[in-house]
């Protein structure tokens, strides 16, 4: 994957992926964020299955995103695009799919959602931690996803955080409870920029889980810019928000 830059159109963006695997820095969770002229577009994906199938499979989702996000007017054509990739992957290689969301975020404060079977997006709006659904879920990409585009209007304080459910199903290292993602995302986000919030939240992770992840975790944050304040706590895993 290529570093997600910091700021795109009046756009900032932290990202973090961490492996399952011991040393591993590449696994089927995926993310991408490209400028286009109907706005800046965004996928978060990730991939059934394990190994170098799995990444593979992630590397021709990302290289199909790139070649057409900035083509098609339509993000519903986009997403039929990416479900035909995965398709045609699948019935050379394997039987793996993909669960992804794809999101068209405009410059009048409004936003497109297209979900292909993924975990819903969450929205933190004045403290309150709000999961972005859809009326109706689709299958995964390779599997006839079709979404309808879902519009979401934004306000100029909100953020949103797309992420792949190593996240919602990290277990705690002794009780095997699943990582309470809601409140954690709230406390992780009061009162703090976005590079402190995102790294406080895999803080909350770490110990959550005892260092121990049971599958890939990655995740996109997104807000509008604006002043950066505040440092981000020492924990041993830093976020992946690039200088300007």
């Amino acid at each position: 994957m290529s570093p997600v830059p910091a700021v795109v159109d009046g756009l900032r963006f932290t990202a973090l992926y961490r492996s399952a695997a011991t040393e591993a820095s590449v696994g089927g969770d995926l993310y991408e964020v490209v400028d286009t002229p109907w706005g800046v577009r965004l996928l978060v994906g990730d991939v059934r299955g394990k190994g170098l199938e799995a990444v593979r499979l992630a590397s021709r989702v990302l290289g199909c995103f790139r070649a057409l996000a900035g083509r098609l007017e339509d993000p519903a054509d986009l997403v039929a695009a990416l479900d035909s990739e995965v398709a045609a992957f699948g019935s050379e290689e394997s039987e793996d799919f993909v669960t992804a969301v794809v999101a068209q975020i405009d410059r009048a404060e409004g936003m497109l959602l297209l979900n292909a079977g993924h975990p819903d997006p969450l929205r933190v709006r004045g403290g309150v931690v709000e999961p972005l659904g859809v009326p109706e879920r689709q299958p995964p990409l390779g599997l006839g996803a079709a979404p309808d585009p879902v519009h979401v209007l934004l306000a100029r304080s909100d953020r949103l955080l797309f992420y792949t459910d190593g996240l919602v199903e990290a277990r705690n290292c002794g009780t095997r409870e699943f990582f309470p993602l809601l409140p954690a995302v709230q406390d992780a986000f009061a009162g703090a920029e976005l590079p402190e919030a995102t790294a406080r939240l895999v803080c909350a992770l770490i110990d959550w889980t005892g260092g121990s992840l049971g599958d890939d975790i990655a995740f996109v944050a997104v807000e509008r810019s604006g002043e950066e304040r505040g440092e981000e706590p020492q924990c041993g895993v830093r976020s992946r928000e690039q200088p300007r």
